[in-house]
C-alpha cells in the first residue's frame, strides 16, 4: 500500500488539494447560514414589536430574504462622483478608520 505524505507544505495528492478546499467550507458555510436566518428572525421579531409585518414579501413567510438580501448586496455598484479626486475617495475612508483604531 502507497502511502503519501505532505512535506514542507507542498500538497501531493488531488485528494489533499480538494481537502483543503472542502475543509474551510464546511466550517464558514453553516456559519454564513446560520447569520443570515438570524438576521431574518431579528427583523421578524422587531417587526412585531413595533406592530408592523416584517420581510414576508419574498418567498413563503420571508424564508428568502436572505437570499434576495445577499444578490441585492452583490448587484448594488458602488457610487463614485466624477467631479471628486478617485484617491481621496478611497483613501479617507480607510484614514479614518486607522484614526479611530489608534484612539
Amino acid at each position: 500500500m502507497k502511502t503519501t505524505k505532505i512535506l514542507k507544505g507542498n500538497i501531493t495528492t488531488a485528494q489533499d488539494k480538494v481537502t483543503l478546499i472542502i475543509n474551510p467550507l464546511l466550517c464558514i458555510i453553516p456559519v454564513l447560514l446560520a447569520v443570515a436566518f438570524l438576521t431574518l428572525l431579528e427583523r421578524k421579531v422587531l417587526g412585531y414589536i413595533q406592530l408592523r409585518k416584517g420581510p414576508n414579501i419574498v418567498g413563503p413567510y420571508g424564508l428568502l430574504q436572505p437570499i434576495a438580501d445577499g444578490v441585492k448586496l452583490f448587484i448594488k455598484e458602488p457610487v463614485r462622483p466624477y467631479a471628486s479626486s478617485p484617491i481621496l475617495f478611497l483613501a479617507t475612508p480607510i484614514l479614518a478608520f486607522t484614526l479611530a483604531i489608534t484612539l
